[in-house]
């Protein structure tokens, strides 16, 4: 077949989602989309709002065929390390043609200007980019103003969330030469952080959908939303089954800060500088999560990244592990839904994939020579213990919580 694939949280899935995956359809001249969607934690930091079953459902209801999951241990991570791993798992399906992603202002030649301008790094590059750093602004802005001072533009197309992930979708395409080919579908309807809801029939952001939710206003929600992924999202507000509650949220937060301290902190993801003390200050200071993220934030560390910190401090997610993960990338193909297209896809993908297909949270049977693990324990088994736990504290941010949900799942059958 040929196959467009898709990288999305669907949180939650909303008209312009449901858009981006019909005209991806239509430009690839595709028989079939796959979409790669994250755990639990996603990649601004915070908890997913619904489960990531749910946002599988909403996918298939709104034309996905085949929808995978973007472990956590690389979901709830920066724009690189959430799309190199996305990237990879489409890639190790040994069906994905084409990949396809939304763009706030569509520009294939400044795009692999950009791309391979990071992938090469020239002399350059590298030394404005130190200069940045040392001034000390942080490392995605110093990177940018290093990118603008040789190509004139770049900085401005950079501040677009979606335009810089595309970057890094099409840098990791032309670093591992895969023969995927590249789609941009022009963003429509609101920003990408925007909460304020659109003039007319334009698509609101997910943000804002989720603004509305955490205020109360779902009636007026839901119709921002395709029929189908509304219904759902209804169902789980009515079970208790979104982690929409940040004073819970919070608490957790704080206890983790707190029972690690400075020396335990240190030790977590891509912690370092001192940051650790400056967390554990604003821990005791704050009131609510809101607000310890504003008293962390400076040029250097910017709001999504102290959120980061966070949500691997509650996973438990050590710095050299991740470190290990990022190297070696996705350890296994999880399924998380399909519908009959997407069972034929998992029949061919019995033959192509490079990577084991798993549908449970099990050890996979088969995995690359270089996942031995260490200390006797296998990557691929770490990284689903972390699986697992992540979704266990997910399930205690919610009204009600299922026990062992992570053990117990399937994917979802259209």
């Amino acid at each position: 077949m040929n196959t467009v694939g898709i990288i999305a949280e669907y949180n939650p899935l909303h008209r312009g989602h449901a858009y981006h995956i019909r005209k991806s359809r239509s430009l690839a001249e595709a028989d079939a989309v796959i979409s790669v969607i994250s755990a639990n934690f996603v990649q601004r930091g915070l908890p997913s709002l619904a489960d990531k079953s749910l946002r599988a459902a909403m996918a298939l209801s709104c034309g996905a065929d085949l929808v995978l999951e973007l472990p956590v241990v690389f979901s709830s991570h920066n724009a690189g390390i959430f799309a190199n791993a996305a990237v990879d798992i489409l890639a190790a399906t040994g069906l994905t043609s084409a990949i396809s992603f939304g763009m706030e202002t569509p520009d294939p030649s400044m795009l692999r200007a950009i791309a391979d301008a990071l992938n090469e790094e020239p002399p350059a590059f590298k030394g404005s980019l130190k200069k940045f750093l040392r001034a000390g602004h942080s490392f995605v802005q110093s990177r940018s103003l290093a990118l603008e001072e040789s190509l004139p533009g770049s900085l401005a197309f950079l501040k677009s969330p979606n335009n810089s992930l595309a970057a890094s979708y099409v840098k990791r395409i032309r670093e591992k030469g895969y023969g995927m080919a590249a789609f941009a579908v022009e963003r429509a309807g609101a920003g990408f952080h925007d909460e304020k809801l659109p003039d007319g029939d334009a698509a609101a952001s997910a943000a804002a959908i989720r603004a509305l939710l955490r205020q109360g206003e779902a009636e007026r929600a839901f119709p921002l939303m395709p029929d189908e992924s509304a219904g759902l999202l209804r169902g789980a507000l009515e079970a208790g089954r979104l982690a929409d509650c940040h004073s819970r949220l919070w608490l957790a937060v704080r206890h983790a800060i707190l029972r690690e301290g400075a020396e335990g902190m240190r030790k977590i993801s891509e912690m370092g500088e001192g940051l650790e003390n400056r967390m554990l200050d604003s821990a005791w200071r704050s009131g609510s999560f809101e607000s310890f993220v504003a008293a962390c934030v400076s040029r250097r560390y910017t709001a999504g990244r102290i959120q980061r910190h966070a949500m691997h401090l509650l996973i438990s997610l050590g710095h050299e592990e991740s470190r290990r993960f990022q190297r070696l990338g996705p350890a296994y193909i999880r399924v998380l839904g399909a519908n009959g297209t997407g069972r034929k896809l998992l029949s061919l993908m019995r033959k192509t994939a490079s990577l084991p297909v798993i549908s449970r949270a099990s050890v996979p049977k088969r995995a690359p020579d270089s996942f031995t693990g260490v200390s006797g324990v296998s990557d691929a088994s770490r990284m689903m213990e972390i699986e697992c736990r992540a979704t266990e504290i997910w399930e205690m941010l919610t009204d009600s919580p299922e026990i062992r949900s992570e053990a117990r799942r399937v994917p979802v059958i259209k």
